[in-house]
Parts: C-alpha cells; structure tokens; sequence
C-alpha cells in the first residue's frame, strides 16, 4: 500500500490534470461560468495536495489545516459550479460561514485529536454531500448529474467510515482499533470518485452545450419563441401520432406590419413584433407550440383542442393583441392580428394539409378585413365572426401586407 506522501502527490498531479481539462473548456467556452468554478476548485485542492505533501512526518498544523483547507474550498467550488450550470446564484455568505466554521474547528481539535482527527475528512465530505443532494434533485438528474452525485456519495461515504473509526479511537470506544491501511484504502476510493465526478460534469457540460445549440437551431433570435423548424417538427409529430385526437392549428399575421416597417423603420416593426410576440404568450396554455415562421407570420400548435376551443382561444388572442397599446418613443399604436384556423377533426391528415387549410382561412379573414378570426370548415354553428371555408375554393395567390 502506498504511503501517503505518495498518495498526496497523486491527489497533487490528478487535479493538475483536472486543472488543464477545465481550463481548455473554460478558455474555449468563456460563457460557461460553471467551468471557472470546477477549474478554480481544482486548483484549490492542488494546492491542498501541496500542502498535505509537504506536511512531513510530524503533521505541522499550517500545513495540515491549510492543506485541508483548500482542499474543502475546492469542493464548496465544485458546488457552485454546479449551481451557476444550473443557472443559480452562489451563496456566499452561506459558503463563508461553512468554510470559517470548518477551519476554525480544525484549528481548535489540532492538537486534541493530533493524528486521528476525524474532523479532516468530515469537513471534507460536507460540501460533497451539498452537491450530491443539489444534483439528485428531479429537474437536474440528467446522466452527468447521476453520475457526479453518485461519485461524490461514494467519496463522502468513504470519509465518513473513517472518520467513524477515528472517533471510536478519539473517544476511548476502540483505543486499540488500526485504520491506516483503511485511511490508505480511503483515499485511494476517494481519487477514483473525484475523477468519476469530474466525468460527470464534464457530461453536464456537454449536454448544456448541446442543449443550447438546440436552442439556437429552434429559436427564433428576434422575439425568443419557436421558429419555423421547430414548429414544422413538433407539427409533424402531432399529425403523426395522434390520430382519433383534435387538435389545432394556429396562423396569423401582424395586420399592416408593412405600413409600420415603412413609416416608422425596421426597428419599430422589430419592436412591435416583440409587444405582439409578448401578448400572445400570455394568452397560451402549458404546451401550446407558439413560433415564428418569418416575417409577422405566426404559428400556433394547440394539441387535444377542438375547433370550437381554438376560436376561443383565438378571441382572447385578439382580444388581448386589440387591447394593448404598442408604445414607440412618443407614438402610441394600436395593433391587430389576423388569424386562421384549421382543426384536425381527429382523423389523419398531413401536415401540409393542415397548414394549406388555415393559409387559406388566414387570407380569408385578411380579405374580409383583416382584425379578426376565420375557421376552415363548416363543422361549427354560424357566428358573425367566423368565416366559413368548408366550401372554399382556391382562386389564386395573393400578396399580403
């Protein structure tokens, strides 16, 4: 079994490496904060290493606890690496009062406990045990998380082992009891479970990095909803999978966004797409697909919805677009939208049949005047603000404004 000089430089050179891996993602992904936290808590228990190495036989106590101070900061920094992957704050105060009251107590049983002091290893595995329960919460407990979380309760199950055996010598229960050959062993399992979290966040950090390139490729840049490509998908989902289910489709326009774009600029029409963008969502339901499919055309995916529970909610999108003023330096305007809707019926049907349908209620209702709704179908009671398109036939393109 290696003495622990040995095992200390190992612990030095193994988060040296930890140092070169995080610092390449961290130089090469400068907005990913939480690899500054894992490169900054590697450094930190390197230089725990290099204390711990140089502590000698007799266990000088700067080295000692400064040793195992840093070592502790390294993985309260590990933490909140994880946090801010996660998107939330660092608790500093919290931290302070962790981190203080842990030297402050490894000051005060230095000498008491000189050699056997099971303090070391539990201040140790306190800030791994944090981190472990923050990643095994539900929303987090993707495959890097399970992985990291299930390392560290290995490494702090270990310390905590031999810090039971060190307080039954401690305590007078088991003066006689030897576990350096164990306290040998722990370190050795605890090395192995820092490399295998280190994994699991390196697999954290690839799924982020995929995660938001996804964002990037669905996302529409200026308003922040869907684009096209991610409507087309999750459309082409829904008629595939849910045949003997309604559902509804959703098109509208900005009425006379062009009449804006050309009196006002570009960046007031970007401006008014944004309040529009803004209204309607407020208007959705939890699963509502709501994207932009270019220009001031919009598109909304209802799942489980019927035609008659689309126009209402295409009325209280109109209501709620009509009702607000868009405000643009000193000019206050009124908006409108024009909307078409097409209803699965529960029976199969195409995609591209779905969207002709409400392309076609969407001109429909821009002809009648624009500021208000048309259903293609005739399978509703006759209303004065629907038109009906069950019999609609196609006379030609036409350009809209």
């Amino acid at each position: 079994m290696p003495d622990f000089f040995t095992l200390y430089l190992v612990v030095l050179l193994l988060n040296l490496s930890h140092c070169l891996i995080w610092g390449l993602i961290a130089y090469r992904y400068r907005d990913m904060r939480a690899a500054r936290y894992w490169l900054a808590g590697s450094g930190a228990s390197a230089v725990g290493g290099i204390a711990l190495s140089l502590q000698g036989e007799n266990g000088l106590l700067l080295n000692t606890v400064a040793g195992n101070g840093f070592i502790i900061l390294g993985f309260y920094l590990n933490w909140f690496g994880a946090r801010r992957l996660h998107g939330e704050k660092v608790e500093w105060i919290h931290f302070s009062y962790l981190l203080g009251g842990s030297v402050l107590v490894m000051l005060a049983t230095f000498h008491l406990w000189y050699g056997r002091n099971p303090v070391y290893t539990l201040a140790q595995s306190l800030p791994l045990t944090l981190t472990a329960l923050y990643l095994m919460r539900p929303s987090r407990r993707d495959l890097g998380a399970v992985i990291a979380s299930t390392a560290m309760v290995m490494g702090g199950l270990s310390h905590c082992i031999i810090a039971g055996g060190n307080m039954l010598i401690v305590t007078g229960l088991r003066p006689d009891l030897q576990i350096y050959q164990s306290a040998s062993i722990d370190l050795l399992v605890f090395l192995f479970a820092a490399v295998v979290w280190n994994f699991g966040f390196l697999i954290c950090t690839v799924d982020r990095l995929q995660t938001e390139i996804e964002r990037l490729a669905n996302e529409d840049e200026l308003t922040g909803v869907g684009n096209r490509r991610m409507f087309m998908n999750r459309l082409n989902e829904i008629c595939r999978k849910r045949e003997g289910v309604n559902f509804s489709l959703l098109l509208f326009d900005l009425d006379r966004f062009k009449v804006i774009n050309d009196k006002y600029g570009h960046a007031a029409g970007d401006a008014a797409l944004k309040h529009a963008t803004a209204v309607i969502t407020k208007q959705l339901r939890p699963g509502d697909a709501f994207a932009r499919l270019g220009g001031d055309e919009f598109s909304l995916l209802l799942s489980a919805t019927t035609a008659a529970e689309a126009t209402a909610i295409a009325e209280r999108i109109l209501s709620a677009v009509k009702g607000t003023t868009f405000s643009w330096g000193t000019l206050q305007l009124g908006l409108a939208v024009s909307i078409g809707i097409a209803s699965s019926k529960g029976s199969l049907v195409t995609p591209e049949t779905l969207l002709e349908n409400a392309d076609r209620a969407l001109y429909e209702a821009k002809r009648r005047g624009r500021d208000g709704y048309s259903l293609f179908g005739s399978h509703l009671k006759p209303a004065s603000n629907i038109v009906r398109l069950g019999d609609f036939v196609p006379s030609g393109s036409a350009a809209r404004t």
